[in-house]
């Protein structure tokens, strides 16, 4: 091994032998092995000979081919030898691919001469293909040219015939342009008295709605000033209160220097035996001053019901002021609705309208095209009537010409026959003379005015129609400006009524947000008088309870301790079916269920959030203490569910002392009568969720709510805190499952 190597990184080795470690020539094969520390052959050179120089071979050095690094020495003439066998192979080689490429050539001087043959045969085609493309250029610019005047003539045809059908067309257009103005503008009257009519019913509906409106504000009013008058006649009955508190301050004062000297009294008589008259006017002053003491108490027991009184009647009000809220709630509810029914109703009106007009202008568009239609028939008969009556007007024209130039010419003859004629007969020559043109006159006259009569005729009814015509289409005319200027002034009209119903919405909508904000301030004053009402019914509590104090104060040794009174109160409550009082503070359960839903909760289980939910103040309640009652709220079950409970649980809760009930706060003052606590909640409140529920609501409802938060296992009903890691959770159940099975498979 080299020095400083590293495992399993290469290194460049140089090994030099001596020469007498090198075998001798004893024609044999060598190799060079590759061997690790351990002996394991990890390769091996070529084999190579040691031979003895001769003088005739010389000896070279080449690198090995194998890519072993490592120098082969061999002869010079079996170098020479390979090298001859190489260049052999390379020139048979060499030969066969010679042999190949002249095969190649011969095909392909083959194929030369075969597409040459080809192109001299295309190059014929070609030429023939020129010259009858030359005949076939010479004949076709010959037909263009008569094409040409084809088209030419066609053009003109065609332009005239164009010309009287446009000018059919615009007079045709001219009269139903003016009788779909004329229709549109009776579309368009009637469209727009019928939004009128809608826009008036609108105005009407909506001015009975601020009306209702006005009348709710009013009635508002006047409940939100008498609950302020209620509230003022609350303030005056708490000053009266307070004045009559103040008078039982001092005379509870002056009872207690009574009693005070009654004490003096009592030890005068025990330190000094008097006569019996002493004694008995002792009596009499202990008679008169227990006598002021039970009317106090009666007095003190009056007030407090008068102040009961005034606490239902401030409840009342509260509710009073909780309903009118609702009510507010569901007026601003009720305007939302209708505002939102009333923007539907007009978009459903604008579509209806939409439709309703692209049904009637597709309906006149085919109507009109029908018509045109009609009309280009009607137009195209009379015009081949009018060329055909003209054409006969030109016949019997150049058919009198013709006649009358024969006329002439027979009476120039007859003339002549006459004048040479005259010497010898005039009587029968006269008489030949009238007769002839008689008869020719009653030949060909006769029947050329009766033409000409039925040809004027007809020519004098078609100029009757034409003017009859043009006096319908002036009159079209005239009374297509008067509806277009009718059709402007009801357009006016319509805009006017339009802007006169944007006021008007802008003015409802300016009274809504004006009775909007004094709902606002409404509720702004019912929060303040609920405060106010609050702040008072809070002082009210601290000066009864300051109150309490003081009389406790002035019962002195008489009076018991609180203890004591709440022992004899929770036998009483005993004695007459009731429970004992149990402290507001929810205990901390200690099972509950996994698998209940959590987030998601709706108002079917009585839960509501106090934030959510605007309720008037909870009345603090009065316990009498001459009633025997006793201020009480059912405790939690805290036992497991059924069919769940452990032995050994069971036997430890059995031995283990339960710690009494601490005395209720609410029932110290056993010498008042009655307890006015703040602090005394009657709603219920989850100790995890801080969910709030009424008064009323299910104990056995509340613990299942309080318990979902809670997870169980459902194999050995262990609980677990809400906070509890899931997996420590689930490794739990799947070490009961192994249990499970572990059991099951030594049953069986």
């Amino acid at each position: 091994m080299p020095e400083h190597y590293i495992e399993g990184s290469t290194v460049n080795c140089v090994l030099a032998f001596q020469g007498y470690y090198l075998p001798n020539d004893d024609g044999e094969f060598y190799q060079f092995c590759y061997v690790t520390h351990k002996g394991e052959i990890r390769g091996a050179s070529t084999p190579f000979q040691f031979r003895a120089s001769s003088p005739v071979e010389e000896l070279l050095t080449m690198e090995d081919e194998g890519n072993s690094d490592m120098l082969v020495v061999t002869t010079k003439a079996g170098l020479l030898e390979l090298k001859i066998e190489k260049t052999m192979k390379e020139k048979e080689e060499l030969l066969k691919l010679i042999a190949v490429l002249e095969k190649d050539t011969t095909q392909l001087r083959e194929q030369v001469g075969r597409m040459e043959r080809e192109l001299n045969h295309e190059k014929e085609r070609c030429d023939q293909l020129q010259a009858e493309h030359k005949g076939l250029v010479e004949v076709s610019q010959s037909l263009r040219t008569e094409n040409e005047e084809f088209k030419k003539r066609y053009n003109d045809a065609t332009s005239k015939a164009l010309q009287l059908e446009e000018d059919i067309v615009s007079v045709t257009h001219k009269a139903i342009e003016k009788e779909t103005e004329l229709d549109s503008l009776k579309d368009k009257l009637r469209k727009t008295q019928y939004e009128r009519e809608q826009l008036e019913c609108q105005l009407k509906t909506e001015k009975d709605e601020k009306e209702l409106y006005k009348v709710h504000l009013k009635n508002t009013e006047i409940e939100n000033t008498k609950l302020v008058s209620e509230v003022q006649t609350l303030k005056n009955l708490d000053g009266n209160k307070e004045s009559m508190i103040t008078h039982f301050k001092e005379e509870i004062g002056r009872l207690q220097f009574c009693l005070a000297e009654k004490e003096n009294l009592q030890r005068t008589f025990l330190l000094t035996t008097s006569s019996k008259e002493d004694t008995f006017l002792l009596k009499e002053q202990l008679r008169k001053a227990e006598e002021q003491v039970q009317a106090t108490r009666q007095e003190i027991v009056f007030l407090a019901k008068e102040l009961s009184d005034a606490v239902n009647v401030r409840d009342k009000t509260m509710a009073d002021l909780h309903t009118a809220r609702l009510e507010n709630e569901k007026v601003k509810k009720q305007l939302a609705d209708a505002v939102a029914e009333l923007k539907l109703n007009a978009v459903k009106k604008d579509q209806e309208k939409s439709d309703t007009l692209e049904h009637e202008l597709r309906r006149e568009v085919e109507d009109l095209k029908l018509r045109l239609q009609m009309a280009a028939d009607h137009y195209k008969e009379k015009f081949k009537e009018c060329q055909r009556l003209q054409k006969q007007i030109n016949k019997l024209s150049d058919q009198s010409a013709n006649s009358t130039s024969v006329l002439t010419k027979k009476i120039g003859n007859q003339q002549k026959v006459n004048d040479a004629s005259i010497n010898t007969d005039p009587a029968t020559t006269a008489s030949n003379i009238d007769v002839k043109p008689s008869t020719a006159e009653t030949d060909s006259d006769i029947v050329t005015k009766g033409q000409v009569c039925e040809m004027t005729k007809e020519i004098a009814d078609k100029t009757e129609k034409y003017n009859k015509c043009k006096q319908l289409l002036q009159d079209e005319k005239t009374k297509c400006n008067k509806y277009a200027d009718e059709l402007a002034k009801m357009e006016l009209k319509w805009k006017e009524q339009v802007e006169i119903a944007e006021n008007i919405k802008l003015a409802l909508a300016e009274v809504e947000d004006n009775y909007k904000l004094q709902l606002a301030e409404k509720d702004k004053e019912i929060n303040g008088l609920t405060t106010h009402l609050e702040k008072l019914s809070g002082e009210k509590e601290l000066k009864m309870s300051l109150e309490n104090q003081a009389e406790r104060k002035t019962e002195g040794p008489n009076s018991q301790s609180p203890r004591k009174i709440s022992q004899r109160l929770s036998t009483c409550s005993e004695q007459n079916g009731h429970v004992a009082a149990v402290p507001n503070v929810q205990p901390v359960l200690q099972y509950g269920n996994p698998y209940a839903t959590q987030e998601t909760r709706d108002g079917a289980d009585g839960a509501f959030y106090p934030d959510e939910i605007q309720r008037p103040p909870v009345r603090v309640p009065s316990w009498g203490v001459e009633d025997n009652v006793v201020c009480s709220q059912p405790a939690r079950n805290l036992s497991r569910p059924d069919g769940l409970e452990d032995p050994e649980d069971s036997k430890e809760d059995e031995h283990v002392p339960t710690a009494p009930d601490p005395p209720s706060e609410h029932l110290r003052g056993h010498g008042t009568g009655f307890c006015f606590d703040s602090s005394f909640d009657v709603h219920k409140k989850c100790p995890l969720c801080e969910l709030m529920f009424p008064p009323n609501y299910d104990q056995s409802k509340f613990e299942e709510h309080v318990e979902s938060h809670w997870k169980v296992c459902p194999m050995c009903s262990e609980q677990f805190p809400p906070d509890y890691d899931q997996q420590g959770f689930e490794r739990e159940l799947v070490k009961w499952i192994i249990k499970n099975q572990e059991n099951r498979g030594t049953q069986n």
